[in-house]
């Protein structure tokens, strides 16, 4: 007959030395720990600190200077807000006010909330400036509309 057994694994345990009744482990003086803070970060140099806010700010003054080109001034704004009815200032002054909302959101998310919360509010500011959204254009098309029924009746 031929040998079929065969070794597949040899296992050693070792096993670790237990101590007799009353034996303790000695605490001895450690080393003191010395902490080392990491450098601070760098800032960025001025001029691109700069260049970034021009940038920021480029838009807004492409936005003044395209406004004024087509004779939009503050004062044109006021007093075309001043011939809508109250229903239809209430509506757009309430959109702009959520649309304020949310910025002021977004900087109390660049300060101090986290992501979770920031999306939990701004859930809610969504509706509402969807709604509010919704309810501002109607009354710009409702007047649009009557402005070009008007001109064609003349």
């Amino acid at each position: 007959m031929t040998n079929l057994q065969r070794t597949l694994i040899a296992l050693s345990f070792t096993v670790a030395a237990v101590m007799a009744a009353g034996v303790e482990d000695e605490f001895g003086v450690q080393p003191e720990i010395v902490h080392q803070f990491r450098a601070p970060e760098k800032m960025p140099p001025k001029i691109i600190s700069l260049l970034a806010s021009l940038i920021v700010l480029a838009p807004w003054v492409a936005l003044i200077v395209g406004w004024s080109s087509l004779g939009y001034t503050p004062a044109k704004i006021v007093g075309s807000i001043k011939q809508n009815s109250a229903a239809s200032t209430l509506a757009i002054a309430s959109f702009l006010g959520t649309l304020a909302a949310i910025e002021f959101l977004f900087f109390n998310y660049w300060t101090h909330l986290n992501l979770f919360q920031t999306l939990g509010y701004l859930s809610v500011l969504s509706v509402v400036a969807f709604i509010t959204g919704q309810r501002a254009l109607t009354a710009i098309q409702l007047k649009r509309l009557r402005y070009t029924d008007h001109k064609k009746t003349q």
